[in-house]
């Protein structure tokens, strides 16, 4: 039996990165969801994420690099998500003086 084929998420924006192992080989479809999320996340969101997400999904030919794709993609979108709400905890935590 394979021992699957791992892809990473590297940590970004103060938020921890995370290991996945695949039954096949997905880190392409994986790294491009990733890189597809941080170019809307730099690029001022332009477009509609959903539209985005499902257009480039869609290219890839099988089932397993589909979900690969989502997963990096929402991955990354979580790790600045978690970013934010993180930042806002620690202003509301500020001590306020007048």
């Amino acid at each position: 039996m394979s021992e699957g084929v791992m892809t990473c998420l590297p940590p970004h924006d103060g938020h921890p990165g995370m290991e996945i192992i695949w039954a096949a080989d997905c880190r392409q479809a994986f790294n491009q969801g990733v890189r597809l999320a941080q170019s809307w996340l730099d690029n001022a969101r332009s477009g509609w994420l959903w539209a985005i997400m499902i257009a480039e999904r869609d290219l890839l030919p099988c089932a397993m690099e589909r979900r690969a794709f989502e997963v990096g993609f929402l991955s990354r979108i979580h790790q600045r998500l978690s970013s934010l709400q993180r930042n806002e905890q620690r202003i509301r935590d500020l001590p306020l003086t007048l």
